[in-house]
């Protein structure tokens, strides 16, 4: 599930961001119900990650990248917070879902002519994907909202674009 996205710089400020609307999108965690994130090595997720939920209620692996020349020659798994088996902590996933960002939304494509400049932009169409990956965008028959139970069938852009939403706080 596309749960939550923040655009801009990987600093502290956008890194709080996301995890604040992962908190507030997703059932908050307890002791024995935990929530799993696996990260890369930088420590802006950690510190966000301690700010948003409470550490005992959370299973946090990051992998950290050793690379040489620019080339990832290896990576280096840590348990931060929780436990997780080594075989679970990976990135791959992630990795995975930015490259096909990259494919289909194409000014996020590195040094492309139709690159974006602005983060409302962005925005936006981070929004539009999340929504179509989210409801349209079956693998295996289902969506990621049929398989949370939100949902009960597959989407199409027309119903998407034509439903009335109900929102409350």
């Amino acid at each position: 599930m596309f749960v939550a996205f923040s655009v801009g710089k990987w600093i502290q400020e956008v890194s709080d961001e996301l995890y604040e609307i992962v908190a507030d999108r997703s059932q908050q965690p307890d002791y024995k119900h935990k929530i799993s994130f696996c990260t890369d090595g930088n420590e802006q997720n950690e510190n966000a990650i301690a700010k948003f939920f409470h550490t005992d209620s959370v299973n946090y692996g990051r992998v950290n990248k050793i690379r040489e020349n620019q080339k990832v020659i290896g990576v280096h798994k840590e348990n931060v917070f929780g436990y997780m088996s080594y075989d679970n902590i990976s990135i791959a996933h992630v990795d995975g879902f930015c490259a096909a960002l990259r494919e289909r939304i194409k000014c996020a494509v590195r040094k492309s002519k139709t690159f974006v400049r602005k983060r409302k932009t962005i925005r936006e169409l981070l929004a539009i994907y999340q929504a179509y990956h989210n409801l349209i965008d079956a693998r295996q028959r289902a969506t990621p909202c049929m398989k949370e139970g939100l949902v009960a069938e597959v989407w199409s852009w027309s119903k998407l674009l034509h439903t009335r939403l109900s929102y409350s706080n």
